[in-house]
């Protein structure tokens, strides 16, 4: 399909000579750590960028499409990870918007409008009503929308780019179904993903890129999760890390924390990673976020260093040392609107005031430092932070607080929704940051994350926490059955 194509941004060559061949009624994946080139790579092929050189042929024949109209025009869908749909609009009009069928007078002809629509859901098994209104469904409704619009286009190449970021396991396994349809229905459907579990129950074949290389493509039934992180990051993934010495045994942070199942109490050591693990619901980012200041007054009692905090707000916190990164850093960590330089020295403004005015080139000087001990991969400090794929915008919210020397880092799912690669430079910061003394609280929902990164588990449920494991004395099964209140009395050490 394409062949030998590359790009490249001021300072950053994309990609470079990637050849890439697939074929109808194939669902061919591609994967790679950020950076790689997937996202150029399909913006190529959608007509969004241009590539500098080679060339792309469709069904054998030349194609270089200059907007994404004409790609589409050509057969190539995509389906992005952001939705683009009017919710106030119902599914039939959000399909055909810009299209829909109208009568001699110009105006559109509601009739044909449903009766096209229902035809194209039925032929593609999609389970929407055309009159429903978009707002009224659920995300994966809205993405069964957006396929859909994709599918009015009669496309013969459909992209879809990381299609099951905030779908549930049961949304997902609905996805598979359909793409397997659509496979069967004659597609080629190039499928972006970082799930690597859910490549081998959805690909056909796999293409690993690599700081803009195409380094392999495979069968997905000859290969497994490890060759392919391997590939990915170039070396090998390791079970545990090696990580640091606790620096001081004397504790660094202490917290009794009030619910109204119970309290707990726990100390965090200097230069320790403390990994807090529990189902949704079990209480961790509720805890998390009452350590900032960001709880009830009542709940939590607080020392730091020996010297008992009373936080009334995350400011109070940060200027103790005491850093919170959150889940969510689309919409609590991150100023979408603003640069990349501007979300890094948000917290540390202070430190680049004088008389009131700010030290700009002081301010740049440390951001840039930062960013570059995080291997920030970036074309400027000066680009809109939206523009970064998920690992380095989660880069940007640990530099900044970073920007302000923690002692103590709380990060809750520090890895959510970023790749292999990017997971890997993540734990990286970690362990340097806990050499230096700093202690670190991590939550996660991925088990086998916390043992690999961690020196001990607190494990929560009812927003208490139930058991407290020495990580390399445990297991994935003894974690998850205090997890579920199953967990034997001799298999942990309460906190």
């Amino acid at each position: 399909m394409a062949r030998r194509n590359s790009t490249a941004f001021p300072g950053v060559a994309a990609l470079s000579a990637v050849d890439l061949d697939a074929g109808l009624g194939e669902v061919h994946a591609l994967v790679g750590a950020n950076g790689a080139g997937k996202s150029t790579l399909i913006n190529i092929l959608a007509g969004v960028l241009p590539a500098s050189r080679g060339e792309i042929r469709l069904g054998g024949a030349p194609f270089r499409p200059e907007s994404p109209r004409a790609a589409q025009a050509q057969g190539i869908s995509t389906v992005y990870q952001e939705l683009s749909l009017i919710p106030q609009r119902s599914v039939a009009e959000n399909i055909f918007l810009g299209r829909e069928p109208t009568n001699r007078l110009g105006v559109v002809d509601q009739k044909r409008l449903h009766s096209g629509t229902r035809e194209l859901l039925q032929r593609y098994h999609l389970p929407l009503e055309a009159e429903a209104p978009v707002e009224s469904l659920s995300v994966a409704q809205q993405q069964l929308v957006e396929i859909a619009r994709a599918l009015s286009l009669d496309a013969r190449v459909l992209i879809l780019d990381e299609p099951t970021a905030v779908l549930s396991l049961h949304e997902q396994q609905n996805l598979f179904a359909i793409v397997a349809k659509l496979r069967a229905a004659g597609l080629l459907i190039l499928y972006v993903s970082h799930r690597l579990d859910e490549i081998f129950t959805v690909a056909d074949r796999v293409s690993v890129l690599r700081d803009g290389r195409k380094i392999a493509t495979l069968n997905a039934s000859e290969t497994s999760r490890a060759q392919l992180v391997r590939l990915m990051i170039g070396h090998e993934v390791r079970d545990r890390l090696p990580l640091p010495e606790v620096v001081d045994d004397r504790p660094l942070l202490e917290v009794t924390y009030r619910s109204e199942r119970g309290h707990s109490t726990f100390a965090l050591r200097h230069g320790e990673i403390l990994g807090l693990a529990g189902f949704v619901g079990a209480g961790r980012s509720h805890l998390a976020r009452a350590l900032v200041g960001l709880g009830d007054a009542g709940e939590v009692d607080i020392a730091i260093m020996g010297q008992p905090q009373h936080f009334r707000a995350p400011a109070d916190a940060i200027e103790e040392g005491l850093l919170y990164v959150t889940e969510d850093r689309k919409r609590e960590g991150l100023f979408a609107n603003l640069s990349v330089l501007a979300n890094t020295t948000a917290a540390a403004l202070p430190m680049f005031s004088h008389a009131g005015l700010l030290r700009a080139q002081a301010e740049r000087e440390h951001a840039g430092a930062t960013l570059q001990s995080l291997r920030l991969i970036a074309q400027s400090l000066d680009i809109p932070v939206s523009e970064l794929s998920g690992g380095n915008q989660q880069k940007v919210v640990l530099g900044r607080a970073l920007m302000r020397t923690p002692k103590v880092l709380v990060c809750d799912e520090p890895t959510r929704g970023v790749d292999v690669g990017a997971k890997d430079e993540i734990y990286g910061i970690l362990t340097r940051l806990a050499a230096d003394g700093v202690g670190i609280i991590i939550i996660s929902s991925e088990v086998k994350e916390l043992i690999m990164l961690t020196h001990r588990i607190m494990v929560m449920r009812d927003r208490v926490i139930v058991a407290t494991f020495e990580t390399p004395a445990t297991s994935e099964d003894e974690i998850l059955l205090a997890a579920t209140g199953t967990a034997r009395a001799d298999a942990m050490v309460h906190a």
